[in-house]
């Protein structure tokens, strides 16, 4: 043990110490168990009833009567339906959505972590793992048939670290992000189709320019897109994906990223897309006040107000198609408004290319110190079960939806929404209502929004259409560690200096800002990225 030499260190130091510390702590017990439970000893019920501890997201947003979310109808039932068969104590523990990271560190140092835990911050993930904080699930998987018929091969591979299952990841169901919108209004009095490649975009976008089809005169927006911010930026790249050009698998590899929230600059043609851009803006094309919308409020404010002629954001997003919300209000606003999905970005070869989201959501960990770690994965196995997946995360029929088309429809009354409210956190291992494909995923997603149904679908196959998730690696890339946030924060710098620049002063901008980007870690990473890429292929 280290701890005099943690304890000299700074508070963040001594937070990361902690969790080896307090996974080491109990060594001998949680290898004990570990081992036991990996042979399968404690897989059934015993006379001695045993408390299973599991996380939960506490988001403030109980409705009145509802009970907290430690102890409710859910709770309950879950108590009923696995815990009582199973002679094993349920025991909730409640993190704060808002701060999951840094209360999930603090209850792992000082040893109070429940039996599951999860979270979706990779590095936090990463530092367990290197730290010997999690127990080592690889045996234990194979005691769990529906939890590994419903995730999958592909979608366990993810939780994979070094040869060795380290964490349960969540199936994401929909993988889609990023779509495409443009005025169908304007199209028609224009008499111009839907554009299909990004020529005929730039083109359509100069005849909204010079046209204003909608009247709105120094207010019109041809094309713009939602906030480019920390946690997303990857709405204008659709865009610059399709200037970007054919690369190796180790390239790929090297210059992609490992999550959609640090941009794609050393990858060949990314240049030329952001060129493109700062064309656009210099004649007029985007939003001029695009860097300054960091929230995306003032985003929205401009769709709903009948601004803006094209953009790209979310597919199938509740801010845009929920009731009452952007779509809605630019229907009161502007008589015969609507929006359509395109989906124009094309490449050299007639493809539209996109980032998607993983396979995956959140990781499930156990940590090492859990001396229930087969109690633990019982318990997702039980609710891996078709039925069971099903009720946790549509209710129960005619108290929490009727069927719809095929669908459970939600009943939105005062009572039903006491008795169910955010058992998405209840039901851990999906990310996203599961319907048995992704046919019938996208179907049950276009109801969630009465009224633009066809248009959220829509979306949604464009948004997954020719999408590519970025390269995983079968360990931590420790450089990334170290320099993503700096190296995040100096991709958005360059992108914005390089879109707004004087036309003869792009290329110098954005030069002097990629050789910033690689002499302040970037290099580092992408060094690091090809010789772990070289490894895995030996």
């Amino acid at each position: 043990m280290q701890t005099k030499k943690w304890i000299a260190a700074s508070a963040a130091a001594v937070l990361l110490a902690g969790v080896v510390s307090a996974c080491g702590s109990s060594n001998d017990d949680s290898n004990s168990s570990s081992t036991s439970s990996s042979e399968g000893t404690t897989s059934q019920p015993s006379g001695k009833q045993v408390t299973l501890k599991v996380e939960v997201f506490d988001r403030g947003n109980a409705p009145a009567g509802a009970g907290p979310v430690t102890d409710n109808y859910w709770t309950q039932w879950i108590q009923k339906e696995f815990g009582d068969p199973n002679n094993i104590k349920l025991e909730f523990v409640p993190v704060p959505r808002n701060q999951e990271v840094d209360k999930l560190n603090v209850l792992m140092a000082t040893g109070d972590a429940p039996d599951i835990v999860f979270t979706y911050d990779m590095n936090t993930i990463y530092n367990y793992i290197k730290d010997d904080g999690l127990a080592d699930l690889t045996q234990l998987i194979g005691n769990a048939p529906n939890l590994k018929k419903y995730l999958g091969d592909e979608v366990l591979s993810y939780g994979v670290f070094s040869g060795k299952q380290y964490t349960i990841p969540a199936k994401r169901t929909l993988q889609f992000t990023q779509s495409s919108y443009i005025r169908k209004d304007w199209l028609d009095r224009l008499g111009l189709p839907v554009p299909t490649t990004t020529q005929q975009f730039y083109d359509t976008m100069k005849a909204f320019k010079e046209k204003d089809p909608g009247q709105v005169g120094s207010k019109l927006i041809p094309y713009d897109f939602s906030a480019i911010n920390g946690s997303n930026i990857t709405s204008p790249f659709v865009l610059v994906n399709s200037f970007v050009q054919k690369m190796s698998e180790e390239d790929f590899y090297t210059f992609a990223s490992t999550n959609n929230t640090i941009p794609e600059l050393l990858k060949p043609g990314y240049k030329d897309g952001l060129q493109f851009l700062n064309k656009m803006y210099q004649e007029g094309l985007i939003n001029p006040d695009f860097a300054l919308d960091k929230d995306g409020k003032q985003f929205e404010s401009d769709v709903a107000n009948g601004y803006v002629g094209a953009f790209t954001s979310l597919a199938a997003h509740a801010n845009l198609m929920a009731p009452g919300k952007v779509f809605d209000t630019l229907k009161q606003n502007v008589a015969g408004a609507e929006f359509v999905a395109m989906d124009p970005f094309t490449d050299a070869e007639g493809k539209s290319p996109k980032a998607i989201y993983d396979p995956i959501g959140a990781h499930i960990m156990i940590p090492k110190s859990s001396k229930h770690a087969a109690e633990a994965i019982k318990y997702l196995d039980w609710m891996a079960q078709s039925d069971i997946l099903f009720t946790l995360q549509n209710g129960i029929e005619g108290q929490h939806y009727t069927m719809e088309n095929g669908f459970p429809k939600a009943i939105t009354t005062d009572e039903a929404k006491k008795t169910f409210y955010n058992n998405s956190d209840i039901a851990i291992i999906s990310n996203g209502k599961e319907f048995g494909s992704t046919d019938k995923n996208i179907e049950a997603t276009g109801y969630q929004f009465p009224g633009y149904e066809e248009l959220a679908k829509q979306t949604i196959r464009n948004a997954l259409k020719d999408g590519y998730t970025m390269p995983r690696f079968d360990h931590p890339i420790d450089s990334e560690i170290k320099y993503g946030t700096t190296l995040k924060d100096k991709a958005i710098e360059t992108i914005v200096k390089s879109i707004i620049a004087k036309p003869d002063q792009f290329s110098a901008i954005f030069d002097a800002g990629i050789q910033e980007y690689l002499k302040i870690g970037g290099q580092a990473v992408q060094d690091e990225r090809r010789a772990a890429y070289e490894a895995m292929k030996k």
